[in-house]
């Protein structure tokens, strides 16, 4: 998942939600903050194998240039698990 990264994307969100209750570590989080805990919970509960999350700001289109929110959503780790999930299925139909 790529998110920009803007002022309004790194400041904390409002934590009204009328119908169910915000997660504890959500709380007072930016918008980037949520996107890194949700991908780093859908590996923890092993319902995503692996999950990658890079924030890029509008004026590196030229240049590629991209930051990541934490190692396990890291770009190198996302791309580490998919060349091992190639590998595999490449062995399997050898």
């Amino acid at each position: 998942m790529m998110v920009e990264d803007a002022p309004k994307s790194r400041s904390p969100v409002k934590d009204t939600s009328p119908h169910f209750p915000v997660f504890p570590e959500f709380k007072n989080a930016s918008y980037l903050e949520r996107y890194d805990l949700l991908c780093q919970k859908l590996v923890q509960e092993q319902l995503y194998t692996t999950a990658g999350l890079i924030t890029s700001k509008r004026s590196a289109a030229s240049n590629g240039e991209f930051s990541e929110m934490s190692a396990m959503t890291g770009l190198k780790t996302f791309v580490a698990a998919l060349a091992g999930h190639v590998a595999a299925e490449a062995a399997r139909l050898g």
